[in-house]
């Protein structure tokens, strides 16, 4: 389209690092080291048969390059987005994510809470019947 850049590229089976020369209807119009040339701004004075030459490899086929004038079509429009979920989905999905992550954790508290209170009320029963001696330190 008039005003855009164009790239021409002058490549070949077997990767290359010798210069191409570019040609628009037979003349030659410049040679770069990269295999690449750029026609900046484009207009309908561009237009022709382009080649391209890779020194010692060989030429290319002519390629017609056309240029339109005019505006590009606007871009179609960015779809909706997708609905949110309905609250209840959320809700509820969220509240089995923390009972089944919680509940672990709160079971084992408990168990270990139940387990520690038990010793602790045993423990005096077990010293009774024992000799140990104790010393009690008051100030």
């Amino acid at each position: 389209m008039e005003g855009d850049d164009v790239t021409l590229r002058c490549r070949t089976q077997t990767p290359s690092n010798l210069t191409a020369d570019f040609y628009k209807d037979g003349s030659l119009i410049g040679t770069e080291s990269t295999g690449e040339m750029i026609i900046h701004s484009v207009s309908r004075s561009d237009e022709g048969l382009y080649k391209c030459n890779r020194r010692g490899l060989g030429e290319s086929p002519e390629s017609w390059l056309a240029v339109r004038n005019g505006t590009p079509p606007p871009p179609p429009p960015d779809p909706p987005p997708p609905p949110p979920p309905p609250a209840s989905f959320l809700s509820i999905s969220r509240l089995m994510c923390h009972l089944v992550v919680g509940t672990p954790y709160l079971l084992s508290t408990i168990l270990l809470g139940l387990i520690y209170r038990d010793r602790k009320r045993a423990q005096p029963e077990e010293r009774r019947g024992r000799d140990d001696v104790i010393m009690e330190i008051a100030v």
